[in-house]
């Protein structure tokens, strides 16, 4: 029987396994500074939409897309140099490999 925080590392351990934990899927506070950052990016390009030929605003909408697909590359890229990372630590720390450590 799992009891405590055993039950938590578990259940945590299971939905990974099963793919129920997804990263980037994490809400934003609204009053956070990416937020606030988001919506002035996106009222920015609101305005210049206005301002743009059919064609132009074609452009944009490709350009949001590139922008949005290397967002996302640089998310994921970073999410796993900082697994790397604090898995590297942890055997550092364990093990005693490093020489800031003994």
């Amino acid at each position: 029987m799992i009891v405590g925080r055993e039950v938590t590392e578990a259940m945590k351990l299971q939905d990974i396994y099963y793919g129920n934990i997804i990263p980037c899927q994490h809400d934003v506070r609204r009053d956070s500074d990416y937020a606030k950052r988001s919506l002035e990016l996106l009222e920015m390009c609101d305005t210049l939409e206005k301002r743009l030929s059919a064609d132009d605003k074609k452009l944009l909408n490709n350009i949001r897309d590139m922008q949005g697909m290397l967002s996302e590359t640089m998310v994921a890229e970073s999410y796993i140099q900082g697994f790397h990372d604090c898995a590297e630590l942890i055997i550092d720390v364990m093990f005693g490999r490093s020489d800031n450590l003994k």
